[in-house]
This record gives C-alpha cells, sequence and structure tokens, in this order.
C-alpha cells in the first residue's frame, strides 16, 4: 500500500491511497469465506457453496465488502502511523477498483488554540428573581383553558397542590435562569481570551448537524419544495454562528483541560452512569452497554472532563455580589 498526505490547508489534509493487487486479492479471499459461511443457495450445504458460485451470484456484495474493509483498514494504518487524529467525519472520495485500489480521505486536524486567562475571572452573582402568587395563578389560568386540568382542579385542595407544585417549577426555572446568566459572564471572558480558529469543514458539518436537530422540529409535510428550501436555508445561516460558538467552547475547555491536567476517575465515570440510570429509569450496566456498543463510551468520558473542566473555571473565578462602576462607593463583597 502507498499512501501520500497532502497539506491542502492549515488543518485540512487529504490522504491518497493505492492498495496493491496482492492486499486486494487476500481481502478478496477473507470475504469471499465470510459470504460464503454464511450463504444459502439451493442445492448446495451451508458452507459449501463452490467459489466460484459465490464469487458470480454475489458479486456486487463482495466488491462493496472489500472496498469497506480495505478502506478502513488502510485509513487506520495511515492515520495511526502518521499521528493524525481527525476532528471530522472522514470523506472518502474517488474511489477507483481495478487490479489496484485508490481512493482520497479528507480529514481535518485540531486546530491551535490558546486561552490567556481562566482563572480570577470577576462573575457578578446573580440572584434567582422571586416567583409572586401572580406569577402561580397566571400559569394556574393557561392550564385552567384545558377542560380536563379545570375539572381536576375544582376541589380547593388540589388547587392549593397544584399552586405549590407550580410555585416550585417557577423556583427551579428562575434557579436555572439564573446561573444561565452568570455562565453567560464566564463565557464572555473566556471568549475574549480566546484566540481559536475553527476549520472550515468541521464547522460545516457541525452546523448542517444542528440544523438537522432544529428542522426534526418542524412540521414541514404541507410545506411546497420552495417553502421547505427555504427554511431549510434559513435554518443553516441560524444555526452557523450557534454551531461555532458551540466548537469554540468546547475546544476551550479542552485546551485548559489539558493545562490544567484534569482527568476523570472511574469513580466519577460510575457516579455519572448511576446518575443517568435513576434519570432514565434504567440500569447502569444497560446504559453503559448501550455506550460500548455505539462507540460513544469516549464521548461520554471527554463529555465528563469537559464539564469538570467548566466546574474547574467557576471554582477559580472570583463571585460578587455587585460590580462597582466608577464614581460608586465600593462596598462590594466578595463571596465565593
Amino acid at each position: 500500500m502507498k499512501a501520500e498526505i497532502k497539506e491542502l490547508s492549515k488543518y485540512g489534509r487529504e490522504i491518497i491511497f493505492e492498495v496493491d493487487r496482492e492486499t486486494i486479492e487476500q481481502e478478496k479471499q477473507t470475504v469471499v469465506k465470510q459470504i460464503s459461511n454464511s450463504a444459502k443457495i439451493p442445492g448446495f450445504r451451508a458452507g459449501k457453496v463452490p467459489e466460484n458460485v459465490i464469487q458470480t451470484r454475489y458479486q456486487d456484495a463482495i466488491k462493496e465488502k472489500l472496498i469497506e474493509n480495505l478502506v478502513s483498514r488502510c485509513y487506520l494504518e495511515v492515520t495511526n502511523q502518521n499521528k493524525i487524529v481527525s476532528i471530522i467525519e472522514p470523506e472518502v472520495s474517488d474511489v477507483k477498483l481495478d487490479t489496484t485500489l485508490s481512493f482520497k480521505v479528507y480529514v481535518e486536524i485540531k486546530p491551535t488554540s490558546s486561552v490567556k486567562k481562566y482563572k480570577d475571572l470577576v462573575v457578578k452573582k446573580i440572584e434567582p428573581e422571586p416567583v409572586t402568587n401572580e406569577d402561580v395563578e397566571k400559569v394556574l389560568t393557561q392550564y385552567e383553558k384545558s377542560k380536563e386540568f379545570a375539572i381536576s382542579v375544582i376541589d380547593p385542595e388540589k388547587r392549593k397542590a397544584w399552586k405549590e407544585k407550580v410555585g416550585r417549577q417557577l423556583l427551579e426555572y428562575n434557579k436555572q435562569k439564573a446561573i444561565q446568566a452568570e455562565e453567560d459572564q464566564l463565557w464572555e471572558e473566556l471568549l475574549q481570551n480566546s484566540e481559536i480558529e475553527i476549520p472550515e469543514k468541521l464547522l460545516f458539518q457541525r452546523t448542517r448537524k444542528i440544523a438537522e436537530e432544529w428542522l426534526g422540529y418542524m412540521n414541514l409535510k404541507e410545506k411546497t419544495k420552495d417553502e421547505t428550501d427555504r427554511i431549510v436555508d434559513d435554518t443553516l445561516k441560524k444555526a452557523k454562528p450557534y454551531a461555532e460558538e458551540q466548537l469554540k467552547k468546547y475546544f476551550i475547555l479542552e485546551k485548559i483541560s489539558e493545562q490544567e491536567n484534569i482527568k476523570i476517575s472511574q469513580e466519577e465515570i460510575d457516579e455519572s452512569l448511576q446518575k443517568a440510570s435513576l434519570k432514565s429509569r434504567g440500569s447502569v450496566s444497560d446504559i453503559k452497554k448501550r455506550l460500548e456498543e455505539t462507540g460513544r463510551m469516549d464521548d461520554w468520558k471527554e463529555d465528563l472532563k469537559i464539564d469538570k473542566t467548566f466546574q474547574f473555571i467557576k471554582n477559580n473565578s472570583r463571585w460578587i455580589e455587585k460590580i462597582i462602576l466608577p464614581g460608586e462607593k465600593n462596598e462590594t463583597r466578595k463571596i465565593q
């Protein structure tokens, strides 16, 4: 096998492969044998079908599996040898199979990034907005527009219970809103103190993924093709800056985790799986099995590390109750 690595851009790499005839024949024999073991052809016992019959009957399947196996194997071999880690789904193109196999794979490597400051960031503590009786009544009024709900709260005791429940829900919402406002302050400072470029193809893939998620919540069945195309284009435009910000945040936290040597212990992994099982009402073993079968266990661990890194930043920030403006009397008190 021959492989040539071309630098197309700062982060883009194209790998050109050429697989020799001998390697192709060896892999072909393996594929034919695998198909032969499971092939069911009238007049032949399982596993006893002549090779020439298998090659004739399953010609397309053999070719497809042969290319799939060789592309995957050669790609992994070259990227491992050259320590190339792609941050996008590798894009395979120009596949040609004759006496030899040739193809190209485009990848993008991790961008360089720098974070000038991530400790001792100043964050103004945000107190959750109080929940008033009026707030609760507004929600109940909306609920009561439903006949079934109105009937269920005719009883004064039931209505009281519902008021308490709605009050707790609104309070939790306000708490989360306050936390988000605090975190927004942290991210504003982190982004201002960071330099990072997002590779073009990575941004495109992430934008498309987010847009597909958003479009999944829309009802486009009754839309015309032109209307659907406009909605798709508009969704992609809106998703792009969101995707870019997501990626920047990820690479910032990844860079900080490297600098601070932040790791995830097995105990933390087990604890996260336990929390997930309580939330989904599934067993820890089932969740772990699904993650391993879908190849998402490494992603799970990476998410834990990223979350831990952000918590590290929060723990090392200066939390204050009030930001003093020029000319104001300094009565600010550090609270954390």
